[in-house]
């Protein structure tokens, strides 16, 4: 059996059909290209972020070494600074106790003198 022949106003709306979905499938290319383009340019982005956030790391690792050693050294300059204070203290403890020492052996021998003075009879007495 033959299939009766379409009218024209069934050719019309099949060809106004095929020209919408050609319309929708033009847009959804369109918007599939465009997607890839921002996911190229935020790929290249993220990729920039992180080499960003890698040469920040290296910065960071370089610095906390600097710091590291900076700090080594002032705790070597302390070290060195309290040993000197500590040398000077001990040299400054040490002047005194000999100087207390001085004046106390000069302070007996005054006061021998003294009393040796007192316990001689006075010839004209």
């Amino acid at each position: 059996m033959d299939e009766p022949m379409p009218t024209t106003g069934e050719l019309l709306e099949a060809w106004r059909e095929a020209t919408r979905a050609a319309d929708l499938a033009e847009r959804l290319a369109k918007l599939a290209a465009e997607t890839v383009t921002r996911a190229d340019l935020n790929a290249d982005g993220a990729d920039e972020v992180a080499r960003m956030a890698e040469r920040a790391a290296e910065l960071a690792a370089a610095a906390a070494q600097r710091a590291r050693a900076g700090a080594e050294q002032a705790k070597e300059i302390a070290r060195q600074a309290r040993d000197g204070d500590q040398r000077t203290a001990d040299a400054a403890t040490a002047g005194a106790r000999e100087t207390e020492a001085q004046a106390r052996d000069a302070y007996h021998k005054a006061e021998s003198a003294a009393r040796a003075r007192h316990e001689t009879p006075n010839p004209g007495s």
